[in-house]
């Protein structure tokens, strides 16, 4: 029996932070004694769990050997841990928490009377602020077994083996994912002094030059506040627990980069998963992807972290002190990723085949009012020529070209999205509305936007003090000139917006603009023909997303409200109002196959294929776009099985629905303008 072991690092987080203005006093970090399983279910005694994470798994280890290990390991990496958190530290220590997110097994039988059992395990690392449940830097491994047995050994024989590989297994990728993060953890804590009080709102004397940035939750021991805007020296908070006192000074542990404290945060959700990567890995090797040349900064996201949290109350002496009251960033970027398809050709010698793994991506980043700003999907395969049967397991090539398709979403998020601050001026304002100029479109009807009060120099700060003081909705323009309806004021009782006050807005290049705001609404029965896509809604909405028009995603409030709150240290009152639209988008589309095409022992489908756009005011068609087309797909060996050629043409049409989808869309433009 062998035993070989290949390690795939998934993950780097947030780049190492450089200068800055902070306090000398060292950021302590506790060690929370357990193992948390995807799924919400800690490994102690609980029989829940992710159907990504093999049940043999859990009984393979001894829970209390496995912690054991986690701090031994854990103090190697970390040499001045902190025994627990109390009344004295709880400001400036952080919790370190390891989630065990995929175990499975698979195998290969070899000719030679040998299988292959792959096992691999995927771990994931949190740094998070206990106090206030933000997650600070998160860290994923993979870490593949192959674990070579007998075919004559017996199912307990070979069910042993494997229970010793993945023990092994874990305590190498959790030293490994413990390196790494060792190796980036460069923590610091920001002070800063309340210098003034204004209208409810909390003035600060330090902004995002120090390392405050909007979002971030602060603490004094008595009272937390939470940033909503920072200025280069100055920040506007307002308190979220207890009642903050003039001079009182607040401080938070911080890890994010300097040069990213400025950026737009943004929130990665994976809305449409699948076997072969969790949600957690892949968000962690997108937003690493990004890299610091991001022009947006991303937060991680532990979606089990009330079960850490708990866990923490019952080890430490801060009890139930956890605010939970981290806020929403005004991006998302919704992930869509399905499993990838894999198929096998013959080839002309019997002792070859080709075998090949096709991935298909998409992402975009969407605005809190669900406006699209920015699309875009990929596709990934990798072909492989295999010999006597020898080749990479299916599932690690699925995984692989995963990967590659996420690398590519994240490369194209990097180089084409761009944010420029705008600055707006309000021209005037009543008692429910304000005007707003706004020559250079930035904004559309539907937008949430947020007014701006100038009041000076408070407390002595360096600069003149922008607070965000209303909240509000654009509903209508009028050449320039755009109207808001005013919403809620962000915190305590000011006077409402006048001619001086200002909108920000990030400006996003190449944003869709127009009068008329559109969401995709799948059709009840979007398929005529005999030929069903599995994915085409999906293949739909990202040809839509693309387009020059105002494209906004209804479907984000929801998509947040089940996938972040309390239970992943945000705020658990999260609530964001469902897009506002004008206009439905559906896509129809009737593929017929027709009979093969064979020459010379190489087959091809042949398909006639009529794809669909149409808009829609309430019941009424008010345009629509129709095109039709023959398609034969690429050809494959006759004595291809009948699997493995569907699997064939599904990728070939889903290809060529995506890019005939985009000449419908533009002749359905051109009929709407």
């Amino acid at each position: 029996m062998g035993l070989k072991a290949i390690t795939l690092a998934a993950a780097a987080a947030l780049a190492s932070v450089g200068g800055h203005a902070a306090s000398t006093s060292p950021v302590g970090l506790y060690v929370v004694p357990g193992i948390f399983f995807d799924g919400g279910a800690s490994a102690a005694g609980s029989t829940g769990g992710s159907s990504k994470i093999d049940p043999a798994f859990r009984s393979s280890l001894d829970i209390g050997q496995t912690v054991g290990l986690l701090l031994q390991q854990a103090q190697v990496h970390f040499p001045t841990l902190a025994a627990t958190i109390d009344s004295k530290n709880r400001l400036r220590t952080l919790a370190l928490s390891v989630q065990v997110t995929r175990v499975s097994r698979y195998q290969i039988d070899k000719t030679d009377g040998t299988t292959d059992i792959y096992l691999p395990i995927t771990l994931s690392l949190y740094l998070s602020n206990p106090m206030t449940g933000e997650v600070l830097q998160s860290f994923s491994q993979t870490r593949y077994d192959v674990l070579t047995v007998s075919q004559s050994m017996s199912p307990a024989e070979v069910a042993a083996k494997v229970s010793a590989a993945w023990r092994s297994g874990f305590s190498a990728v959790l030293d490994s994912t413990l390196t790494q993060a060792a190796g980036q953890f460069n923590p610091y804590v920001v002070d800063t002094k309340v210098a003034d009080t204004w209208h409810g709102f909390v003035i600060l004397d330090r902004g995002y030059q120090s390392g405050i940035g909007k979002g971030d939750v602060m603490d004094d021991g008595d009272a937390e506040i939470r940033i909503e805007y920072a200025g280069q020296n100055y920040a506007v908070a307002v308190p979220v627990l207890g009642t903050p006192k003039d001079g009182a000074v607040f401080s938070r542990a911080g890890t994010m980069a300097l040069s990213d404290v400025k950026k737009p945060r943004v929130l990665a959700l994976v809305i449409v998963g699948n076997r072969d990567l969790s949600d957690a890995v892949s968000t962690q090797l997108f937003t690493d992807r990004l890299g610091s040349n991001a022009p947006f900064a991303t937060l991680p996201l532990n979606a089990n972290f009330s079960q850490v949290q708990a866990s923490i109350d019952s080890h430490t002496g801060i009890g139930h002190d956890v605010s939970g009251n981290r806020a929403l960033p005004d991006y998302f970027i919704r992930m869509v990723l399905p499993s990838a398809r894999h198929y096998v050709l013959p080839t002309n010698l019997s002792y070859k085949t080709q075998q090949s793994s096709v991935a298909w991506a998409f992402a975009e980043l969407l605005s809190r009012d669900g406006r699209v700003l920015y699309s875009a999907d990929v596709n990934e395969r990798i072909d492989d020529i295999v010999t006597n049967g020898s080749a990479f397991s299916v599932e690690s090539r699925k995984e692989v070209v995963l990967k590659n398709a996420l690398n590519d979403l994240a490369e194209r998020f990097s180089k084409e999205v761009r944010f420029t601050p705008v600055t707006l001026k309000v021209t005037d304002g009543s008692s429910d509305t304000v005007q707003v100029e706004d020559s250079g479109m930035n904004l559309q009807p539907g937008d949430s936007i947020r007014v701006y009060h100038d009041i000076g120099r408070p407390g002595g700060i360096s600069e003149d003090a922008l607070v965000p003081v209303w909240d509000a909705s654009v509903v209508s323009r009028d050449g320039s000139t755009v109207t808001a309806a005013l919403v809620l004021p962000v915190a305590g009782k000011p006077s409402k917006p006048s001619s001086g006050d200002v909108v920000l807005v990030d400006g996003v290049a190449n944003a869709g603009a127009g009068a008329q705001r559109v969401a995709f609404c799948p059709a009840e029965k979007s398929q005529v023909g005999s030929v069903a896509l599995e994915r085409f809604n999906a293949l739909a909405y990202a040809g839509a997303s693309r387009a020059p028009m105002v494209m906004v995603n209804p479907g984000l409030a929801d998509l947040v409200k089940g996938k972040v709150g309390g239970q992943s240290g945000f705020a658990k009152n999260l609530a964001l109002r469902p897009a506002a639209y004008d206009r439905c988008l559906e896509a129809l589309y009737r593929i017929d196959q027709k009979e093969q095409k064979c020459d010379d022992g190489i087959c091809a489908g042949v398909y006639n294929v009529r794809l669909a756009y149409r808009q829609k005011a309430g019941a009424s068609v008010v345009s629509q776009a129709i095109l039709e087309h023959g398609f034969t797909t690429q050809g494959y060996p006759a004595s291809t099985d009948a699997g493995n050629s569907t699997t064939l043409q599904n990728i070939d049409l889903d290809a060529d629905t995506r890019t005939s989808l985009d000449g419908v869309m533009k002749q359905l433009l051109s009929k709407t303008n």
